[in-house]
């Protein structure tokens, strides 16, 4: 006998739901300047130094972030998925006679291969057809110090805001 209005818990649906992770860090490793200088690691981890030195690590490297959506239960159409996703710019930092900011940007998404602080960038993922699709990309950009004594670590918190705005199915 079945009573009306209950519902199997087995068979509950469940919402669509969006994440995203910041899986690596922006990394500049260790360096010398007498100055001033900048290095700059790219979307693709390449690095270039200007008036700066490196002090032999290997700790450079672009921030690794992934936007994930998962569908809802006994969902199958096929989706494309509009994200947007901005940069707010990062403070600039100072420590120990060491001055530092972070500029230029870079990602290794098609259509996005710049962001400016502040301003939205969108990524389109078309057919997504798989109970949870998700796009993972990288971040590239350049650190700017200026050095008048001493030595420091310098840390930079660089957020990125994401959001899905449209799903076409």
């Amino acid at each position: 006998m079945a009573i009306a209005g209950s519902a199997n818990p087995a068979h509950a649906a469940t919402a669509a739901t969006f994440t995203a992770t910041a899986d690596q860090p922006l990394r500049f490793g260790t360096m010398v300047t007498v100055g001033s200088g900048s290095r700059t690691v790219g979307a693709d981890g390449s690095t270039s130094n200007n008036s700066v030195f490196p002090l032999g690590d290997r700790s450079s490297g672009p921030a690794q972030f992934t936007m994930t959506y998962a569908r809802a239960s006994n969902d199958r159409s096929t989706y494309q998925l509009i994200f947007q996703f901005s940069l707010p710019a990062a403070p600039n930092v100072s420590a120990s006679g060491v001055q530092g900011s972070l500029t230029n940007f870079t990602t290794d998404l098609p259509g996005a291969a710049t962001l400016q602080p502040g301003a939205t960038a969108v990524y389109t993922l078309p057919n997504c057809v798989a109970a949870t699709c998700s796009v993972t990309f990288h971040v590239g950009g350049t650190l700017n110090v200026t050095r008048a004594s001493g030595g420091a670590t310098l840390s930079f918190p660089l957020l990125l805001l994401t959001t899905v705005t449209t799903v076409f199915g």
